[in-house]
């Protein structure tokens, strides 16, 4: 069984990428031998990233951050689920990730999906080059979803032609899950 976490990468109110995750946690779960689960972001309220060492030095000592560590370190993949702020990813996104052990992500695959006026392709791409200096494998497979077109009067209605695109990158997250494992 392959564990994946879909990480929920905004911490707003009222936020659209709730009802996104919720969809990648069902459409994962479609994918034999894949147990996936929500893992909120907002939920561990980080504080800003202000520790001594930098986590590949030393683990972080927050309680906060050693509970997010925790959290992460018993999944066998990830998915992240990201908006798009000012062309990137959300800050708390980007702190939450400065605060992981890179220990904890090594050898495991990623998968994404971005949502935004442009599809999330500009969160994506930046998340591909932040998640870099992790040895993590992120899937090449993504998932693009666009705001004006798969959201209908606020509520998420993705378009048909997305059903199959979080089951392909689930399945690409498993293969490399399999191949990364020997690594760790």
């Amino acid at each position: 069984m392959t564990r994946i976490a879909v990480i929920l990468g905004s911490v707003r109110p009222h936020r659209a990428g709730a009802q996104v995750a919720d969809w990648v946690v069902a459409r994962a779960n479609t994918v034999e031998g894949v147990r996936a689960e929500l893992v909120d972001l907002a939920a561990f309220h980080l504080p800003a990233f202000a520790e001594e060492l930098p986590p590949m030095m030393a683990p972080a000592e927050d309680p906060a951050a050693v509970a997010w560590n925790e959290a992460l370190a018993g999944f066998d993949a990830y998915i992240i689920v990201t908006p798009e702020y000012n062309h990137s990813i959300p800050g708390t996104l980007k702190n939450a990730i400065d605060f992981i052990t890179p220990s904890v992500l090594a050898g495991k695959a990623v998968g994404l999906v971005g949502y935004s006026y442009s599809a999330g392709h500009r969160p994506i791409e930046h998340l591909r080059s932040i998640l870099a200096n992790f040895t993590t494998g992120v899937v090449g497979a993504q998932v693009n979803l666009h705001l004006a077109t798969d959201f209908s009067g606020g509520d998420f209605a993705p378009a048909p032609f997305h059903d199959g695109e979080v089951p392909a990158m689930v399945e690409a997250l498993v293969a490399q899950d399999r191949a990364l494992a020997t690594l760790r």
